[in-house]
């Protein structure tokens, strides 16, 4: 018996010790990658950018008559022009009364293999996405580009709850071990996130969150029936839209309306989520107790604003409740919270193809400075991907994705669509590039 007892603690412990090693391997392993890795240089061709105002995504002040380097597809100097040389036979671009920035980062972005649309984000300067929750069939396109494409980074099919919304683009959870099944498979793919929609019941929340953490991929969440401080408390860090704090700040009254709307028809939430939120007093403890929450608990919040905006001239609730999610943003910053720039793909008062400039002004009409939204485009959005070692910033070392923007976009947001030229890996993008139509 001793023997046996002895060999079974032996097995134990071996399996303890794998156990171990697999977390040591995924704890170490380098940040997420994108689905589509852009080509680089083909030589080793010094790129200069002189003349121009650096603003590095940091959040420091811009450094005028700045110089940076690109070798290859690496960033390779940055700073002052009277510290950086320039080698002799550099290729130089002119950045006179221009900006450069670190390429723009957009959580939310939805597309289904059309390639012509994700060229013309790219040249509108976004030079990565994340689809968060569109399977991976509907990215097939990009094994076919003829065009540059911008990074892409993918969940896979959302994960949502019986009887789903979006069938085409979901998982219907049956068990725990269905969750850990997909999202093994989902990473085996190159997700790099994992996406819960508003139908899944909070009692899965844990058992996704466990098994992302063990994959060392990040969970974002749009709720509805869910309150976002119990998604919270079960350990959600990732919250998609500003709508999804709407009931756990509402009047409970309210929110138990608006949830029995939603569970009779998925559809109520469109016009819902404006009656919702033009009946929430901003200055309700509840609303303090869950942006301390979020505080506590480091929530990124990417709240896609232009898809919901609504002004004077509109139904007069939706102008208001659109008012109070603006302010909610605005009050979000200023407590702490960790905000993103995602696009959603379009709103109703932004320019077509630039519904992310539109969020960036949106930030600033929050409450952001200019540069703190920029940072929100660019920084925090990289370790909201968890990529910041290769991309969000002008450092040497990262990956060269940048953009020259016209005028001074740390004084006036404005300037972000005056985008003249958009650098990839390391390479310029042509702009007048023939994009195929898609597969």
């Amino acid at each position: 018996m001793k023997t046996v007892k002895l060999s079974n603690n032996i097995i134990f412990l071996l399996g303890l010790g794998f156990l171990c090693l697999t977390n040591l391997v995924f704890a170490q392993s380098p940040s997420l990658l994108e689905v589509n890795p852009p080509d680089g240089p083909s030589d080793d061709q010094v790129r200069a950018i002189v003349n121009v105002r650096l603003i590095d995504g940091l959040g420091g002040p811009p450094q005028e008559n700045a110089t940076v380097l690109v070798k290859g597809n690496r960033i390779l100097e940055a700073g002052p022009a009277d510290q950086v040389n320039v080698p002799e036979g550099a290729e130089k671009t002119d950045g006179t009364a221009m900006s450069l920035l670190p390429g723009l980062i957009d959580s939310h972005l939805h597309n289904v293999n059309n390639n012509k649309a994700l060229h013309a984000i790219l040249t509108n300067g976004v030079t990565t996405v994340r689809d968060p929750g569109h399977p991976f069939r509907f990215y097939q396109s990009l094994h076919f580009a003829q065009a540059k494409m911008p990074r892409v980074y993918l969940t896979g099919a959302h994960l949502d709850g019986y009887p789903g919304v979006y069938l085409d683009q979901a998982a219907l959870i049956r068990s725990p071990g269905h969750i850990r099944s997909l999202i093994g498979d989902y990473v085996k793919q190159g997700g790099s996130g994992i996406k819960i929609y508003f139908r899944l019941p909070l009692k899965y929340y844990e058992t996704v969150l466990q098994t992302a953490d063990f994959y060392h991929i990040p969970v974002v969440a749009h709720l509805e029936l869910v309150d976002a401080d119990d998604a919270i408390l079960a350990g959600l860090r990732g919250v998609e839209h500003v709508t999804s704090f709407g009931t756990a700040l509402a009047d409970p009254e309210d929110a138990r309306e608006f949830r029995e709307g939603v569970q009779a028809d998925n559809n109520y939430r469109r016009d819902g989520r404006y009656l919702l939120w033009s009946k929430i007093d901003l200055s309700a403890d509840r609303v303090k107790e869950v942006l301390d929450l979020a505080v506590k608990n480091k929530v990124v919040l990417s709240p896609t604003l232009a898809t919901f905006e609504r002004q004077a001239g509109d139904v007069e609730y939706q102008a208001k409740a659109f008012k109070n999610m603006l302010d909610f943003v605005g009050m979000a910053h200023q407590a702490g919270v960790t905000i993103v720039t995602g696009s959603h793909n379009s709103g109703k008062y932004a320019q077509r193809g630039l519904a992310y400039q539109r969020e960036m002004e949106l930030f600033v009409e929050a409450g952001m400075s200019p540069l703190e939204a920029i940072s929100s485009s660019t920084i925090h959005n990289a370790r909201y991907f968890r990529t910041q070692d290769r991309l969000g910033s002008i450092e040497p070392g990262k990956l060269a994705d940048l953009i020259l923007v016209a005028g001074d976009p740390s004084v006036d947001i404005k300037a972000m669509y005056a985008i003249k030229k958009v650098m990839l890996n390391g390479e310029w993008v042509d702009r007048e590039e023939v994009v195929e139509q898609g597969l």
